[in-house]
């Protein structure tokens, strides 16, 4: 394998940048979907669900309704990192050890298989698994309580923090000649086919955020 290039997680400017972009990107998309809904509720004869916090079945009080949000975004967190650390273990080899970590000043939690390499095609599963698995899970919970309303900020939420992955996998699927990543403790770094001549040493932030 021949060194191509890395992400530097949480070193990179550039980087955070983006990912930052698109987390607002992602926030407003959210903020448009409600305000035409809300305006569509309004509307006689709409087909639109009222535009409130739960169905009026399962409704709880205010308080109720913003601590089971705050729940839903701690329970889509801790299932965001171990659905990471599954599909890691699931490609890893035997006896390989999956870690979890913080990076408080970036607001971001990651897991980690430091040092183990994964074909192209895994770690975009590694990467992209938490977005789809959590997502749908997410969509189930709350259409089983009827909250439309926590359904769609909880998942806003969820995939608003799922952006450092996508640009993950941006930069695979931009790059054919990417065929292995490996995962370390300062981020992912790059491989493709034939030998390596040069001798840098890749340096960085952390595993799949």
């Amino acid at each position: 394998m021949k060194k191509i290039d890395g992400i530097h997680t949480f070193e990179d400017e550039g980087f955070l940048a983006r990912i930052t972009r698109t987390s607002f990107a992602v926030m407003l998309a959210a903020a448009a979907v409600c305000a035409v809904w809300g305006v569509c509720s309004l509307i006689p004869g709409s087909p639109a669900p009222a535009f409130e916090l739960a169905s009026p079945v399962h409704a709880p009080s205010k308080l109720g309704w913003l601590l089971a949000l705050a729940v839903g975004v701690l329970v889509s967190l801790v299932a965001h990192e171990a659905v990471h650390a599954a599909v890691f273990k699931l490609f890893a080899p035997k006896g390989s050890r999956i870690t979890f970590g913080a990076n408080w000043r970036c607001g971001m939690l990651f897991a980690c298989a430091d040092g183990i390499v994964y074909t192209r095609r895994q770690y975009l599963a590694i990467v992209l698994a938490p977005t789809l698995v959590v997502t749908l899970a997410l969509v189930a919970a709350g259409a089983l309580v009827s909250w439309p309303l926590w359904t769609l900020v909880v998942v806003a939420l969820h995939l608003s923090g799922c952006v450092g992955d996508w640009a993950y996998a941006a930069h695979i699927a931009a790059d054919p000649a990417i065929a292995y990543c490996e995962d370390t403790e300062w981020g992912v770094q790059f491989y493709g086919v034939g030998e390596d001549g040069r001798d840098e040493d890749a340096d960085g932030g952390e595993g799949a955020a």
